[in-house]
């Protein structure tokens, strides 16, 4: 395949922008404000590679900019198919990615499963530790801070993804996973475990966008807020301490009154440090996991590059707000997929959105691609 030149970056970025903003806006209903700008956008990017791709339907991409914030599956072409009904995708942080693929690594440990935090942890009240583990086995935990502009928010529980760790724990066998549910989920059990073959996290994902701009609810997804601060001076933040997930006793450390309390806000800075190394797949099963800092040409700083860099071979992830429901089936359709030994972890995952867009549609009476087309496939397959 040779070159294709798809012109300015420039009305692709707002093209892309536009349509991100519209299927958030749209979120779980049936209103199509978001097709003509998934339509426009598969226009500009995709339409004029169709003629080189010829009978391709596996498709490495590693996209720059906005296009970076937006699965391509969920475009649509003009007789009304969206990409994924025809094509496979597989992201990649960078193209050199390919040159690591295949190659023999160690293999990891029992896949770790973990969902249902407990943020709150009541005042005084000691987490219930599996036995044989401490506390941040590596000196991590509380010396990395969190971002300042967290204080305004507070994480709700999310009872669903407790079923959907149970779940999954089920389909790869009992007694072959660990799993973490409730006031076990906590962060210093990433420290102990050292790279599970699996690392699966069902939670609430965080993505700070504006620094020093207060972030609404919607926003923000899957958070409240409590108290409008902005407008405070404030130094500039590495990007890294402005994405992550929160696990059981987040909301504590950010009620408290240590600004450097961090138990249970794992930031992608803190991700860095994981032992990673033999993983081959970690899961995000939370809101836009895969969203972080846009710098063109470098990909996404977020989490996404942060378990690149501390092993994982390869990432499930989230670019909006996800619902319980749908998120729940799609998971277990994708380990069930993953488990039967019939197909890649990508194709997998494809099958999963696949069958979960023909359950929305059944449902609801329409396919709209907010309930079943967050998702996105990155790294070896």
């Amino acid at each position: 395949m040779g070159l294709v030149d798809l012109g300015e970056a420039e009305p692709i970025d707002r093209v892309a922008a536009r349509f991100k903003r519209e299927i958030a806006a749209v979120g779980d209903g049936q209103e199509e404000w978001y097709i003509p700008h998934s339509r426009r956008l598969h226009d500009l990017v995709f339409a004029p590679l169709r003629g080189e791709l010829g009978d391709v339907r596996e498709i490495f991409v590693s996209p720059d900019g906005n296009l970076s914030l937006i699965p391509l599956e969920v475009l649509q072409g003009p007789d009304g198919r969206y990409l994924i009904e025809d094509y496979t995708f597989n992201y990649l942080t960078v193209g050199r990615d390919l040159l690591g693929f295949g190659e023999t690594r160690r293999g990891g440990g029992p896949p770790l499963l973990m969902g249902d935090p407990d943020f709150d942890l009541g005042n005084g009240e000691e987490a219930q530790r599996p036995a044989g583990q401490t506390r941040s086995g590596d000196g991590q935990g509380d010396a990395v801070r969190r971002s300042t502009d967290m204080e305004a928010l507070s994480f709700p529980r999310l009872p669903a993804t407790r079923e959907e760790v149970l779940a999954i724990g089920a389909i790869l066998g009992e007694g072959r996973a660990e799993v973490h549910v409730d006031k076990e989920a906590l962060e210093e059990v990433l420290w102990r475990v050292q790279a599970p073959s699996i690392l699966h996290l069902a939670t609430h994902g965080f993505f700070l966008k504006d620094q020093g701009t207060f972030q609404r609810k919607e926003e923000v997804a899957g958070m409240r807020p409590a108290t409008d601060r902005a407008g405070r001076g404030r130094l500039l933040e590495s990007p890294l301490l402005r994405s992550g997930i929160a696990l059981a006793g987040a909301n504590r450390a950010l009620r408290s009154e240590d600004p450097e309390a961090s138990q249970g806000i794992v930031t992608a800075e803190k991700i860095l440090g994981l032992r990673l190394r033999g993983t081959e797949m970690v899961v995000l099963s939370a809101c836009e996991t895969g969203l972080g800092e846009v710098k063109t040409g470098e990909g996404v700083f977020g989490l996404r590059r942060a378990f690149t860099q501390a092993g994982a071979r390869s990432l499930v992830m989230s670019m909006w707000p996800v619902p319980d429901r749908e998120t729940r089936e799609l998971m277990v359709t994708f380990y069930r997929n993953v488990v039967s030994g019939g197909m890649s972890r990508c194709q997998a995952l494809r099958q999963a959105m696949l069958r979960e867009m023909a359950v929305v549609k059944e449902r609801y009476g329409h396919a709209n691609p907010f309930l079943w087309g967050a998702f996105v496939f990155l790294g070896e397959p």
